[in-house]
């Protein structure tokens, strides 16, 4: 009783600290991706989130098992040995065991369980929107890269046929001719600056997609933890509640136990 009294104290105090989770706003800086910090942590918070909940389930399974036991043993101890009738009534500590196996059966855990388990899925949500947005910023990554080969390789070239690094051909193919950049068509490079050209192009697509994958890995963490967490503290500070209530009506009638 006193154990799960303090329980709820802890909890309670725990709710009202994550109702604070609601007012929380995006003040992350334009940029800021997704870390491997950040994924190893989403990864340790999963972790223990599911060992909190199996530890959660074979605490109560383990309490009932226990009060059942103790039930069946003292009901045994009771009977005579070489009488076939029945005592008329229970014994005072047999009636305190019935209702010490009773309060237990009747306490709801499974709202808590299940609270506990949903929020696994609310981390494991964040942890797929950071994969996606790592996998997408090592695209970006790759495709920058190849444009930094392409454009030295280019660069090497012109610097050997033309003594100087040319800009001509590097403006896009569809700019159009008031530009001043549209393709030398004398340009033995052209098909090569074409490539540059279309290779800078996926370069621009892919840091736009990182840009709104960071910006989606942020949105999802933050709306899933103002949206799951507060739920399973609720949840465990209202079992808590009751099983202490249970308990203490139990303690109470035991009491009168002489």
């Amino acid at each position: 009783m006193y154990m799960w009294r303090s329980m709820h104290q802890y909890h309670d105090i725990q709710n009202n600290i994550v109702q604070q989770v609601q007012g929380l706003v995006n003040q992350t800086t334009h940029g800021d991706s997704t870390s491997e910090l950040h994924r190893q942590a989403t990864r340790d918070l999963e972790s223990m989130v599911t060992a909190w909940h199996s530890s959660f389930c074979r605490l109560i399974k383990f309490q009932r098992e226990f009060i059942q036991s103790l039930h069946g043993w003292l009901k045994l101890s009771f009977l005579p040995v070489n009488n076939d009738k029945l005592p008329d009534n229970k014994e005072p500590s047999e009636i305190f065991c019935d209702q010490w196996k009773l309060a237990l059966d009747r306490v709801p855990d499974t709202v808590a369980s299940v609270a506990i388990k949903s929020f696994i899925t609310v981390v494991q949500g964040i942890s797929e929107k950071q994969t996606e947005e790592m996998k997408i910023k090592k695209r970006t990554e790759s495709t920058s890269k190849e444009f930094e080969k392409k454009s030295a390789s280019i660069m090497n070239l012109e610097k050997k046929f033309y003594n100087s690094y040319s800009m001509v051909g590097i403006g896009l193919p569809d700019t159009g001719t008031d530009n001043g950049h549209i393709l030398d068509a004398r340009d033995p490079l052209a098909e090569k600056k074409l490539e540059l050209v279309a290779c800078q192009r996926r370069v621009e697509e892919e840091k736009i997609k990182h840009s709104k994958a960071v910006e989606m890995t942020r949105a999802v963490t933050l709306n899933n933890l103002q949206t799951g967490l507060p739920g399973v503290f609720q949840a465990l500070t209202s079992f808590s509640a009751l099983f202490m209530e249970a308990l203490e009506s139990v303690c109470t009638h035991s009491y009168s136990i002489k």
